[in-house]
């Protein structure tokens, strides 16, 4: 398997999280083929996540010691079927910075600060939040978030992604989701299908990982595989970037499916990327 890579860059729309800044962002593209057809991946690091540099990830991707070097493998393996899967409709929530309007019965909203309230707005008018803290609290700051919110919002919480810094969650009041921080207990998992191997947990919520339109793409290919579709999912990150195209078609109330014309012109766009050798495996 003879791999090669192209570079690519994109600029923000607006911060990705609190630990983000508005500076360009860079990933890569991978590429091989497998039986005649050319098949990609995408890795885009989030470095203030602790996510290696494309340098460094393109330095150590043969030596496979990583979970994300064994991810993004794994998908250009996968991207052989992925190409062919078909269009189906799923539900999605809205991914809500507080200053557009809301069009979804439940919205993720990622704090920016100790102080942050302004998800309060959208339960006031009756909408569901998922809230993602961020690690931002620990268990002597958590009541600033905690006492915010008004006994009759707290049936709106769906939960609380990552509540705490520290690791146990045990005293934490409300719905809680892991993500990058290994607290327990939890209720809920964020699965980010762009960067890590299926963990054996129930109730996963599949989660993009705001990178480029064919890590979305893949994001939904495994979803339609692993999901469950009873579950309103966060695969669709829509707007982020200058550079990146959605391609879903649909609405917040009957569902969201992908438009394939569209995910075949991104799949066109790669084939005609300048490419570089990079190992041989």
């Amino acid at each position: 398997m003879n791999i090669k890579f192209s570079r690519y860059s994109v600029t923000p729309k607006k911060r990705l999280n609190r630990l983000s800044s508005m500076a360009s962002k860079e990933g890569v593209f991978l590429s091989t083929e497998i039986k005649g057809k050319t098949v990609y991946a995408d890795y885009f690091p989030h470095i203030p996540l602790g996510d290696e540099s494309v340098d460094r990830f393109l330095e150590g991707f043969k030596d496979q010691k990583t979970e994300y070097q064994k991810k993004i493998l794994k998908l250009l393996n996968d991207d052989y079927r992925f190409q062919e899967f078909p269009s189906k409709k799923f539900r999605n929530h809205q991914l809500w910075s507080g200053s557009e309007e809301i069009h979804s019965p439940i919205v993720k909203y990622k704090m920016l600060e100790l102080h942050d309230d302004v998800f309060h707005d959208a339960l006031k008018q009756g909408v569901r939040v998922r809230l993602d803290a961020n690690a931002l609290f620990t268990p002597s700051t958590v009541h600033l978030l905690v006492d915010s919110i008004k006994p009759e919002w707290r049936t709106l919480i769906d939960y609380v992604e990552d509540p705490l810094s520290t690791t146990d969650w045990s005293d934490f009041p409300l719905k809680k989701a892991r993500d990058f921080i290994l607290g327990t207990p939890f209720d809920l998992y964020i699965y980010k299908p762009n960067c890590e191997l299926l963990p054996n947990f129930p109730n996963l919520i599949f989660s993009a990982y705001l990178g480029h339109a064919l890590g979305n793409w893949h994001s939904y290919c495994e979803f339609l595989e692993n999901g469950n579709t009873q579950i309103i999912q966060g695969i669709i990150a829509a707007g982020f970037y200058e550079e990146v195209n959605d391609f879903y078609l649909g609405d917040f109330d009957s569902g969201f499916f992908p438009d394939l014309r569209l995910v075949k012109e991104n799949y066109l766009a790669l084939s005609k990327r300048k490419w570089v050798p990079l190992c041989s495996m």
